[in-house]
């Protein structure tokens, strides 16, 4: 077994990769892990996942935000103990593949978090289907495309639902709907079972900023982008699972 450490570039938290890097028994590889450490919060969480997908991540919380984190600093020799023994076990997560057609580019990728698709000079006008039936001409600026886990991230910001994980679930929440006597949208949340495909299709030609998780993308005349859910594709070790409700208070409601 191979490992790597991704790591905040803060003083502490660089103090505790050091540390690891004594204590870890396994074969230091930067380039093709089996294990990734995560030192930090969750967006250097999610630049490990996308940088290594394959591998199974420990996320040790040293930043701001640690919802995906299953270990503390309180936990550190539970969790190098873990690692040299093999002692742990595998959380599956689900997450987003984003298929984007544009004339500029096509991507595939994947979102632990969130997609989103926004033009903000302009209104943006798109058509929304779930499983080919088309649902909405939507207006606006745009719409954010979360899965479960991330339902808390920048979709909560948007005033939508905070989904429980155990719920297999997409979720699509509006960017600023225009609504008026000429133009309707649903104007809230809308939660999808996991076996849903959405489309989102350009009826005119537009540039648009596409966001999957922490990447950005600038694309001229967008013309699509097929979302669905992905199960079991992100892989977090852990010893003693912080349960969803625990994730939610310390986040959120801790004093």
């Amino acid at each position: 077994m191979k490992y790597c450490i991704f790591c905040k570039n803060d003083a502490f938290s660089l103090e505790i990769k050091d540390q690891l890097l004594k204590a870890i028994k396994l074969e230091y590889c930067e380039e093709t892990p089996d294990i990734v450490i995560v030192v930090g919060g969750d967006g250097t969480l999610i630049n490990a996942a996308h940088k290594h997908p394959k591998a199974i991540i420990f996320g040790l919380h040293t930043g701001h935000v640690g919802f995906y984190a299953n270990y503390t600093i309180a936990d550190i020799e539970l969790m190098i103990e873990d690692i040299n023994s093999g002692n742990y076990q595998i959380d599956d997560i689900d997450t987003l593949c984003c298929e984007v057609k544009s004339d500029s580019a096509e991507i595939l990728n994947f979102a632990l978090n969130e997609m989103t698709i926004i033009t903000p000079p302009r209104t943006l006008i798109l058509d929304v289907f779930i499983d080919n039936e088309r649902l909405e001409t939507f207006r606006g600026t745009g719409l954010c495309v979360s899965t479960a886990y991330g339902s808390t991230a920048y979709n909560k910001s948007l005033h939508g639902a905070v989904v429980d994980t155990a719920i297999k679930a997409i979720q699509i929440t509006e960017i600023a709907g225009l609504n008026s006597n000429a133009y309707r949208t649903l104007s809230s949340s809308f939660v999808l079972a996991k076996e849903r495909v959405i489309t989102l299709k350009s009826i005119n030609d537009v540039d648009v900023y596409v966001t999957i998780d922490n990447l950005s993308y600038n694309l001229h005349n967008f013309k699509s982008i097929k979302i669905s859910l992905k199960e079991k594709s992100l892989r977090l070790g852990y010893h003693n699972k912080t349960s969803y409700l625990e994730r939610i208070k310390r986040t959120f409601l801790c004093e």
